[in-house]
């Protein structure tokens, strides 16, 4: 009755409000896996009319403070690098505050925020409610790039503000990790090894308080003396500018005799031992890490030029965890905000949908608030302990539990530190819990005759990490998140910590409630290629799956009582399996001697221990693998065409670590659990 009072005293046809009104309805009433799927991402040109000059504006900002102080072409970098870091980038480093993120440690010597400031009171002159403080920090950084004699890129805009700054949540890199912290700390932003590389040679025109590395020139590890690995001749040109007793605050540039120029100079200083940040003289230790170095420089084929993949890589960043939609704002008051943002919204939908002069403002206005209630109030029926039946998807907690992974990998990064042969327990239970019931954490439950006391689980390790989590998240999130889902992140978190990929992790499963050790049929160390094919195809795994998933025994370990018979008498012959290599023989029967103890454990890939890479694989092609059912998978055409395309031998190839992500998110969908048909434990050892 509204709606048609509303289209007699408005004058505007009621299609234009029923016709979507429809539709609306009728989308809403099926599963839908992303909230407000209708947001627009950032894109180029995405301001067109509505602010045609904001480049321009931004550019002659930048310009002028440029030449007033070049010391803000590093200065805003650095802080475009600690926004996207926490939080996304959502301009939250710009916020005040007694406890926001510029408070932190690390943002402190930040510099340029007055560049940022007026080019947004220029930009609410001549677009009033236009442009984010997130959007002009991306343009800003990308024209200080250029200043400094570096590449230009089309910057994608449409990013909203962030409204959250917390000094608590500042977690960055830090300068003495690790080539491992650092993979698994830009992995986490979904950023791969070579993003690593090339963004951290954005220090080419950085500096650094000579308080955060003067201990690494006087006194490494408390030895009295300098880091060994450092140039000798290096040593004295940096305790000079930063002597022992001189000010922590004074500042070096990382990128020696090449001041203020963006080239690859910095990159040659790692080569020769001159990087001043131990975390970036790492870079060219670690062997995959130097390998990309050495092709930024041209030493190695094939070449990556340094200016592009900058680039490239900085786009990919600008992308981390953006606010589109009813996630941000565009600063200024909340009121003007959002009316803003509403009215936007309107023009684009009306734009995109080519709607007539029927569909107003005001019929669209009705349809958006209908769409809103719609998907509300589906996310509240899916935020019930019940789960409302949803498919699990990324993002599945918000605000419920915004810290959920964060949790989960600080948890994890603990106990693989602790006891590296977690990383491969925690990937081999995620594994055998999809495999049985499908993934809803059946695994983790105890009893005398639960799945845990099967004779393939009784070697799994990693259930105090898990249980951790859980207990840390029923401090922080209250019977929110399912053991089944702190599994799978965890499982993430393990490959990660050992040098693979990332993916992003689909959440909503809920827990299982039965977990009968008689359910326990697996995948056995002796199958042949039919059979895996036959047991992954019963789980909706294609082979392609199979062999990337067989991959991940590249940081497993088996036990020698599994493997001694092929090494030693295979299949009654007195003499070992004669498809094994013989120069592998003798390695393996040293590890596993014919009278040790058969729970002594053996890598599953020789060479490569606890690293997530593809030896693994050219140990199979080699047959150098402990398992019979790992060697057969060489021998079958069609799994042996699916390595050699993941190894690049085979066109099209196949990159293992993109793969391998596609086929975990596939395997961590099978059977779950939603609704009615399971539960939020609040121990992962036991049902409620």
């Amino acid at each position: 009755k509204k709606l048609i009072y509303m289209a007699s005293v408005t004058n505007f046809n009621p299609h234009g409000v029923f016709l979507p009104l429809f539709l609306v309805l009728a989308a809403t009433a099926t599963a839908t896996t992303r909230p407000y799927p209708f947001l627009p991402r950032p894109r180029v040109g995405y301001y067109g009319s509505a602010c045609w000059n904001v480049e321009s504006i931004v550019r002659s900002v930048v310009q002028s403070n440029y030449f007033t102080n070049p010391a803000n072409a590093p200065g805003i970098l650095r802080m475009h690098f600690h926004d996207c870091f926490v939080r996304g980038c959502d301009g939250s480093i710009l916020l005040d505050g007694p406890n926001s993120e510029k408070t932190a440690i690390p943002n402190q010597s930040l510099r340029g925020f007055n560049v940022i400031e007026k080019a947004k009171t220029q930009l609410e002159i001549a677009c009033p409610l236009t442009v984010s403080c997130a959007d002009i920090l991306a343009l800003a950084a990308r024209d200080f790039v250029v200043l400094t004699g570096g590449p230009w890129w089309p910057v994608l805009l449409g990013r909203l503000d962030g409204r959250i700054s917390l000094a608590s949540n500042v977690d960055l890199p830090e300068p003495t990790d690790s080539v491992a912290v650092q993979k698994q700390r830009f992995a986490a932003k979904y950023l791969n090894t070579q993003d690593l590389v090339v963004l951290a040679a954005g220090h080419t025109i950085g500096t650094v308080g000579c308080g955060v590395f003067r201990d690494r020139f006087f006194n490494y590890k408390n030895t009295g003396s300098p880091d060994p690995t450092i140039n000798p001749n290096f040593v004295p040109q940096i305790q000079s500018q930063c002597p022992l007793n001189g000010n922590a605050a004074t500042r070096v540039t990382l990128d020696l005799g090449s001041e203020g120029q963006f080239d690859t100079s910095y990159l040659n200083n790692l080569r020769f031992g001159r990087g001043v940040l131990e975390s970036d003289q790492f870079l060219w230790n670690d062997p995959e890490t130097r390998s990309i170095v050495e092709r930024l420089l041209g030493l190695r084929f094939p070449f990556l030029p340094f200016g592009p993949e900058f680039a490239r890589s900085m786009s990919k960043m600008s992308l981390t965890e953006v606010k589109t939609g009813l996630d941000g704002e565009i600063r200024r008051t909340h009121t003007q905000q959002t009316i803003t943002k509403l009215k936007h919204f309107l023009i684009h939908y009306q734009t995109k949908y080519k709607m007539g002069r029927g569909y107003n403002l005001l019929s669209i206005l009705v349809t958006f608030l209908v769409l809103v209630a719609a998907v509300t109030a589906q996310g509240n029926r899916g935020s019930s302990r019940g789960g409302g039946g949803r498919r699990p998807r990324v993002g599945y907690y918000g605000n419920r539990c915004r810290n959920v992974e964060s949790i989960v990998a600080s948890v994890v990064r603990a106990h693989v530190r602790s006891n590296p042969a977690n990383a491969p327990g925690i990937l081999r239970m995620h594994f055998h819990d999809c495999f049985v019931r499908g993934c809803d954490g059946s695994v983790l439950l105890a009893g005398d005759t639960s799945e845990r006391t099967a004779v393939p689980n009784r070697s799994l390790r990693g259930f105090d990490a898990i249980e951790e989590a859980k207990a840390r998240l029923e401090v922080a999130c209250p019977r929110t998140v399912s053991c089944a889902d702190i599994l799978t992140l965890a499982a993430r978190e393990a490959v990660v910590l050992t040098g693979g990929q990332g993916w992003r992790v689909p959440l909503g499963r809920l827990d299982g409630r039965i977990s009968q050790a008689s359910d326990v049929i697996l995948p056995g160390p002796f199958d042949p290629v039919d059979k895996q094919k036959r047991d992954f195809a019963a789980k909706t795994l294609n082979t392609i799956d199979l062999v990337t998933l067989v991959g991940g025994h590249t940081i497993g370990t088996a036990g020698c009582g599994l493997v001694r018979g092929r090494f030693f008498n295979f299949n009654g012959t007195g003499q070992p399996d004669p498809s094994i290599n013989p120069r592998f023989v003798p390695l393996v029967q040293n590890r596993c001697p014919l009278t040790g103890d058969a729970s002594a454990r053996v890598d599953l890939d020789d060479g490569s221990v606890g690293r997530f890479d593809t030896s693994f694989l050219r140990n199979v092609r080699s047959s150098r693998v402990v398992l019979q059912s790992d060697l057969v998978l060489w021998r079958d055409p069609e799994t042996r065409g699916i390595i050699e395309r993941l190894l690049g031998l085979r066109r099209p190839s196949l990159r293992f670590g993109t793969e391998f992500g596609k086929s975990m998110v596939k395997m961590s969908l099978i059977d779950v659990k939603t609704g009615s048909d399971g539960e939020i434990r609040r121990v992962c050892s036991r049902i409620n």
